[in-house]
């Protein structure tokens, strides 16, 4: 068993972890321990010496940028009364690769294992994501740590995994459910986490709550436990009434508990949270919570802390990003449209407004709190943070659609039909002859200096993209450029208002203008 185990969990094979137990526990009930850094590599005689009880190893999974494996490392409220049997249940019902694993201090090690080496980065996302739905673990690895092996002392180990109907296994069966969950890399990187159905808002709880809601207590602390409970049903819905809140406290009361405080204390609590309208308990000014709180996680859920992304980010979905080594596009969908975004059109809600306007989207400023941060920051925060990376298109072409929708706008909003003498004023000419459009290189210029800033580099670019060509002079104007009328612009329009719809009179000046100008054959130069 020991060279199959050995091959499972490949990792850094530059040192490894040996680790005691002091016999000591702290006041959650975790087994204290000791632990020294082996500089040399790990060999299966390591693992045999692991097995048979004579030394406990670590393991650190990163085999440079790679892993074979991972973990989920969950750490519980209370050890002395923890069950795993919740979390085995949860990697059942929503058919987790995982293979839980109870661990030597008395937690659990939650394993995923790959059919080959998988990419550290893109291992640790999809953890970290699903570690924030499921089990709210504060060390999710590989993360530049050894992890503590199973399996120390077999014969005797209480350091084994569970099947799914949570029952312990041993070496040999655990070698069996591990080959049989393995993954491919790329169905991990895809895999879907689905909405953990215990509430149907449990992804916007801080994260304390979350996990006394998930666990339970036994220990002491009720009263400031269930405290955060409250304060976050007031959180949910403002229009509680007293009464709605106690009998909320009272189900919480006897579900997370397990000795439940008294009615009267739960109906005083219930009261005080309704009238004074309190804030969240946190660390360090009640350090019962530390065990459970993970500030930086809390302030970006909807019901956290302090920094709460508006609800509007609901309404921007599937948000994705593209990058190369200079630039990043951001892309999403909201109200039914699909709108790319640079971070120039993020640094404000003016600019912001101004690009969804370009897509008939009007955007309501947001109201500003007397205090903290601006919503619209955080809001441009957790888009940033949401994004996930498209792969299916390059930098490259959603910067042409970007580019060719700025020209669409520039040729709908400036094209006159054989109107000439308007060139000199800032005009597209259309040719309804030939279908040649004639315009300065000024108006362009303009054009993108006002609209889209930093879309093209010179304007040079955006003539070279539709394939311009320029005229030394042409209608009494000099250094006109001409193309056929691109098939992205809709000219429906310009045609319906069209000479061949209108019979001109000697009061027109079209009428005069046909005889004005002799007939120019097109002088397809090269681009100056």
């Amino acid at each position: 068993m020991h060279k199959e185990l050995f091959q499972l969990f490949q990792g850094d094979d530059s040192c490894y972890l040996k680790s005691s137990l002091t016999g000591e526990d702290d006041d959650r009930g975790k087994k204290g321990a000791d632990y020294i850094t082996v500089k040399e590599p790990l060999t299966a005689k390591h693992w045999k010496e692991h097995l048979d009880g004579k030394m406990r190893i670590g393991i650190r999974p990163e085999i440079g940028e790679q892993c074979l494996w991972g973990c989920i490392d969950v750490d519980p409220n209370n050890y002395k009364d923890y069950n795993q049997k919740k979390y085995v249940e949860i990697i059942r019902n929503y058919k987790l690769p995982f293979v839980p694993v109870k661990s030597k201090s008395g937690g659990l090690h939650i394993f995923v294992f790959f059919t080959e080496l998988a990419d550290v980065t893109q291992v640790q996302k999809k953890l970290n994501q699903i570690n924030q739905q499921y089990f709210l673990s504060n060390e999710v690895f590989p993360m530049n740590k050894a992890v503590n092996m199973p399996y120390f002392d077999a014969n005797r180990t209480k350091e084994f995994a569970f099947d799914e109907m949570n029952n312990p296994v041993m070496v040999g069966g655990f070698l069996d459910i591990a080959e049989t969950r393995k993954i491919a890399p790329k169905d991990f990187y895809k895999f879907q986490v689905q909405e953990y159905e215990a509430e149907s808002e449990w992804g916007h709880y801080p994260p304390c709550v979350q996990k006394l809601i998930q666990e339970g207590w036994s220990g002491n602390n009720r009263n400031n436990y269930l405290f955060n409970v409250l304060v976050l049903e007031m959180k949910k819905t403002n229009s509680l009434t007293v009464k709605n809140l106690e009998e909320i406290g009272h189900t919480r009361n006897s579900e997370i508990f397990a000795t439940p405080l008294p009615r009267g204390e739960v109906s005083s609590l219930c009261k005080s949270v309704h009238k004074q309208g309190y804030e969240f308990q946190c660390p360090p000014k009640h350090p019962e919570f530390q065990p459970i709180c993970n500030k930086e996680l809390c302030k970006t859920r909807r019901l956290g802390i302090g920094e709460a992304i508006p609800e509007i980010i609901d309404a921007f979905e599937n948000i994705t990003y593209i990058q190369d080594t200079k630039n990043v596009w951001y892309e999403f969908d909201f109200k039914g449209q699909h709108v790319i975004v640079t971070p120039e059109d993020m640094k404000d809600e003016k600019s912001f407004r101004v690009k969804l306007l370009k897509h008939r989207l009007y955007w309501m400023t947001l109201p500003k709190p007397p205090k903290g941060p601006s919503p619209f920051e955080l809001l441009m925060k957790g888009i940033v943070e949401k994004a996930e990376e498209n792969k299916e298109h390059t930098y490259e072409d959603t910067l042409e659609e970007e580019r060719y929708k700025v020209l669409k706008d520039f040729f709908e909003s400036h094209v006159e039909q054989d109107k000439f003498t308007k060139l000199k004023d800032g005009y597209v000419v259309l040719d309804s002859k030939t279908n040649i459009c004639y315009f300065k290189k000024i108006t362009l210029s303009n054009f993108l200096k006002k609209k889209a800033h930093g879309v093209f580099n010179t304007t040079a670019d955006a003539l070279r993209l539709l394939g311009c060509k320029r005229k030394d002079y042409y209608e009494g104007e000099k250094n006109v450029w001409f193309v056929e009328m691109p098939e992205f612009v809709s000219h429906i329009a310009i045609k319906n208002n069209s000479l061949k719809n209108k019979t001109l009179t000697e009061i027109d000046d079209e009428f005069h203008d046909k005889f004005r100008h002799s007939e120019t054959k097109v002088d397809l130069q090269k681009d100056h």
